[in-house]
């Protein structure tokens, strides 16, 4: 079922269900309010009966009857008797027409009782009312069809029988016309985004000048696009620099032991050859690691996560950044470790972070004139901090956000081994772990690059 009749059934039966109950109401009101006044009107006749008949008691018959006959026909096909207390008739006066009415002692009693009582006997309405406050105390029994009012409640229920149905119609279709206007943005939407494909990223949907929900929709999507179209961008350019990267080291293999197999050469010669080949092997080797790390990296459901600390990976990445590379001078501080343990531990992954660390500790060391860089760990409560801080070049603002970029080497590193995918990877493998990664570069400072992992404590 479509939306937009969904939305049509849902506005018809929400409308017509309030134009039946505001109809049933009215209804019932009116009927209610026409027996209200025309029992009013009976009471009336009645009372105007007893205290006619008190005041002219003595020639009641001829004079009451003829001011009955005469009277403005308010009340039709009406009976009118006049009883005393003992329930015995004084006064019987009846319309043209209309049998004599005779009335039952508990219809009387009941009337003497409670003063006045109204009830339906066949097609009539009647009235019993008592005066008390005569000399001598008599019941007035009036009864008539309120023909006048049951016409207006015939006449308002065929009303409402053809109004209704006639509502109910306009009601589909202005539901149609109001799902239509509803549904109109989202039909150009699913239209605008049909035309968007993997090579045609750069298409954004309308969003125009509206502030609904609907157009805030489509600025959602158009930076879901955005971030799509950087991914892929990305990834292009990933794709083309890593088969570069790849191709490199193949070549320069092949090359060389195509080279070798052109003569016959010296054990010397064949040495040197293998070794320039081992050399281009461990470099390939290096790459391919550094490109499974990062795709381990972008699986967050491939990795496992536990506790662990901060200080002790801190310590076994700066031991072993050392062993390997003797020229390296890294001094690691840390000010104040917490009594509780949770404040010095992360829910994460140990190689992974041993992994960033020892990155960032030897791209520290890599580009600082002096070899040396200062590792800093600050525990702030619910976070932990990790200041790497060496006295390399500056970095420029522009060429900072590039440093995350896969195969990107800043201007510094020409001469410098590596292919550019260190910070890429530590940066993911922070994300990973709900962290920050940022760097700051000024001349007073030095180069400072700042860790930021939320830690276990509550």
């Amino acid at each position: 079922m479509k939306l937009s009749f969904k939305i049509n059934l849902l506005f018809t039966v929400i409308v017509s269900g309030i134009l039946l109950g505001m109809t049933v109401l009215i209804f019932n009101l009116s009927r209610s309010n026409v027996h209200k006044d025309f029992r009013q009107r009976l009471k009336t006749r009645a009372a105007r009966a007893a205290y006619l008949y008190s005041l002219f008691r003595n020639d009641t018959t001829n004079l009451l009857k003829s001011l009955d006959a005469n009277a403005p026909p308010a009340l039709f096909n009406k009976s009118i008797n006049i009883y005393d207390a003992g329930y015995t008739e004084l006064y019987e006066y009846h319309d043209l027409n209309v049998s004599e009415f005779k009335a039952d002692t508990a219809w009387l009693n009941t009337g003497k009782r409670d003063g006045e009582f109204f009830f339906t006997a066949g097609e009539k309405d009647i009235c019993v009312y008592y005066d008390a406050g005569s000399a001598e105390p008599v019941i007035v029994l009036v009864a008539a069809e309120n023909i006048a009012g049951k016409e207006y409640i015939n006449n308002l229920k065929r009303i409402f029988i053809i109004y209704f149905p006639v509502a109910v119609l306009i009601t589909l279709i202005a539901g149609y016309l109001f799902s239509r206007t509803i549904i109109k943005p989202v039909k150009e939407t699913i239209r605008d985004v049909k035309l968007i494909t993997s090579q045609n990223l750069s298409y954004r949907l309308f969003t125009g000048n509206r502030k609904d929900e609907l157009a805030e929709l489509n600025a959602t999507f158009n930076e879901l696009l955005n971030r799509l179209e950087e991914s892929f961008a990305i990834q292009k350019r990933f794709i083309s620099n890593a088969s570069h990267e790849l191709s490199t080291p193949l070549t320069s293999i092949s090359s060389q032991i195509q080279v070798s197999l052109l003569q016959e050469r010296t054990a010397a010669e064949y040495q040197q050859v293998l070794n320039s080949v081992l050399k281009d092997v461990q470099g390939l080797h290096y790459l391919t690691r550094n490109l499974l790390e990062i795709a381990k990296a972008g699986t967050h459901g491939a990795i496992s996560l536990e506790k662990v600390r901060l200080d002790e990976i801190l310590i076994k990445a700066h031991s072993d950044v050392l062993r390997q590379n003797s020229g390296y001078k890294i001094e690691l501080a840390f000010p104040e470790l917490p009594e509780e343990e949770n404040e010095c531990q992360v829910f994460g992954n140990t190689h992974l972070l041993y992994s960033a660390f020892k990155n960032v500790m030897e791209n520290g060391c890599k580009y600082s004139p002096d070899g040396r860089t200062k590792v800093d760990l600050l525990l702030k409560g619910r976070e932990a901090e990790i200041v790497f801080s060496n006295k390399s070049d500056i970095i420029s603002e522009e060429e900072i956000e590039r440093l995350f970029e896969p195969f990107y080497r800043g201007s510094n590193a020409e001469s410098k081994p590596g292919v550019g995918l260190g910070l890429t990877l530590t940066r993911r493998i922070i994300g990973l772990h709900k962290g920050s990664l940022t760097i700051q570069s000024e001349v007073s400072k030095g180069t400072l690059i700042l860790i930021i992992l939320p830690t276990l404590k509550k």
